[in-house]
């Protein structure tokens, strides 16, 4: 048994975690995730006390959890297993993708949107699902909603599956697929999300240890400077959707793929030449680009507005 004033623990977790992650907020925050975790304690409860008492077995664990953050660059969130996503708890495995707050971000504002319908049976396509966060979220704000999800890669798809069971969540059906290819010819869907790949091949070169040893590399890099799959999506969406008058009526878009920062203009332009109207770039809380928007009826507003 050891033990230790909490303040000085932290503090001993960010020194060590300085070597690796520059930021000091960061340091802080994942040295507090470390705590928290390892000792089944909320934050608020541990600043409450004065000391903690860790047992031997604790110790090593923490130990070993700095091993792994420091010198295998393991992302803490696989560590410690899952990450809040919106009203969600989405488990996370390696070498799935991890859920980002920026996809957080734009999910939330579409599922608030989506919440203004008054028919809320409609059909839904997540594509490029991986952890299924996207299609889950969606599906759960919308539970008389029929959503699929579809990934290239089993793993994931298992792991989207832990993830309905995990939240208690039915409405959702998972297809191993690349991109459409496994979808009936002539099913139709009112609303498209996807979360593609997009990082070009010399922006992962410069990507963090952490991104580029654990997390799929499938899952992130696309050909032609990212935007080759993000393209893919969008030239066959249409075949795949179905006017909706009272989306088309709230102002609600029907496809929403997420893009690299630099992508915008591009893909916009591409959203229009594949026949989407109203395309709109829309931009996340740092104001860089984030998605775009478009629907194959008439006005589309950004969903991102408040």
């Amino acid at each position: 048994m050891k033990e230790k004033k909490i303040t000085s623990l932290v503090r001993e977790l960010e020194e060590k975690l300085r070597s690796v992650y520059q930021d000091s907020t960061l340091c802080e925050q994942y040295a507090w995730w470390t705590v928290e975790a390892i000792t089944h304690t909320s934050k608020t409860a541990l600043m409450s006390r004065e000391t903690i008492t860790l047992t031997n077995e604790k110790h090593k664990q923490l130990n070993d959890w700095m091993d792994r953050l420091i010198n295998e660059h393991m992302p803490i969130q696989y560590l410690i297993g899952s990450v809040p996503f919106n009203d969600l708890t989405i488990l996370v495995e390696p070498p799935t993708l991890i859920p980002r707050p920026e996809t957080e971000e734009w999910v939330f504002n579409l599922c608030k949107q989506l919440k203004k319908l008054d028919n809320k049976a409609i059909t839904i396509l997540d594509i490029c699902a991986g952890s299924g966060c996207i299609g889950l979220s969606i599906a759960k704000t919308l539970p008389e909603a029929s959503v699929i999800a579809t990934d290239i890669s089993a793993v994931a798809i298992e792991l989207a599956k832990k993830n309905a069971l995990h939240n208690k969540i039915s409405n959702i059906t998972f297809i191993e697929s690349d991109l459409f290819d496994q979808l009936a010819t002539d099913k139709l869907f009112d609303l498209i999300v996807a979360n593609p790949p997009y990082i070009s091949f010399d922006e992962f070169e410069d990507m963090d240890d952490s991104v580029t040893t654990w997390e799929d590399k499938q899952a992130l890099v696309a050909n032609d400077g990212g935007r080759a799959i993000i393209e893919a999506i969008v030239e066959v969406a249409p075949d795949f959707l179905a006017y909706n008058k009272e989306m088309d009526d709230k102002n609600i878009a029907q496809l929403i793929v997420e893009i690299g920062y630099k992508q915008g203009n591009k893909i916009a332009d591409f959203f229009k030449s594949s026949g989407f109207v109203d395309v709109k770039v829309c931009k996340d809380l740092e104001g860089k680009d984030r998605v775009v928007a478009g629907r194959v009826g008439n006005v589309v507003t950004p969903f991102m507005a408040e």
